[in-house]
């Protein structure tokens, strides 16, 4: 293969860091949440990477309500760093996504549905470190859906409709 292809083949594997906020959304209803975790490991794994830390992405992950926090607070020392303001407010974004994560799924009634809206307190980061990674790599181009992930946000829309009705809809 001329060295040409090979360069190509190698960029073309590369892809940005943007995570649009309707496809983590779509992602985190479909899943039930489970995205967010896998948003959060990936997180302490990229910043375990970068900065060289003694941290455990899985533990970080498994106890997610504690460290939740320190990711916040890592990702906005990353963006200041490179001159970039934050605009979130961690500790009411905590206190948000506690309560519908680990509250709402044992709510009475249809009120335990405001679980699926966890990730709302998860954009304002998302929508800074998208900023950052927009301007830090424009030439990178965003990845797209595969084939199984399609299948599996079906699956889930699907799955989530259903819990839907049958929360709505009386007897």
């Amino acid at each position: 293969m001329p060295d040409n292809e090979q360069n190509c083949s190698r960029a073309i594997t590369e892809y940005s860091r943007v995570i649009p906020v309707w496809k983590f959304a779509l992602f985190s209803i479909a899943s039930a949440g489970l995205y967010q975790m896998y948003w959060n490991y990936k997180s302490w794994k990229f910043l375990k990477e970068r900065d060289s830390i003694e941290v455990s992405p899985f533990w970080r992950t498994f106890f997610m309500p504690i460290f939740l926090s320190s990711l916040f607070d890592r990702f906005s020392d990353m963006l200041r760093a490179d001159g970039y303001k934050t605009s979130y407010p961690t500790p009411l974004l905590i206190f948000i996504w506690v309560i519908l994560y680990t509250y709402c799924p044992y709510a009475e009634g249809p009120m335990w549905l405001a679980y699926y809206l966890s990730f709302v307190a998860l954009i304002p980061v998302l929508n800074d470190l998208n900023t950052y990674w927009k301007e830090k790599s424009p030439e990178l181009p965003e990845k797209f859906l595969t084939a199984s992930q399609i299948t599996l946000l079906i699956a889930g829309i699907l799955f989530f409709f259903i819990i839907l009705l049958g929360t709505l809809i009386p007897e």
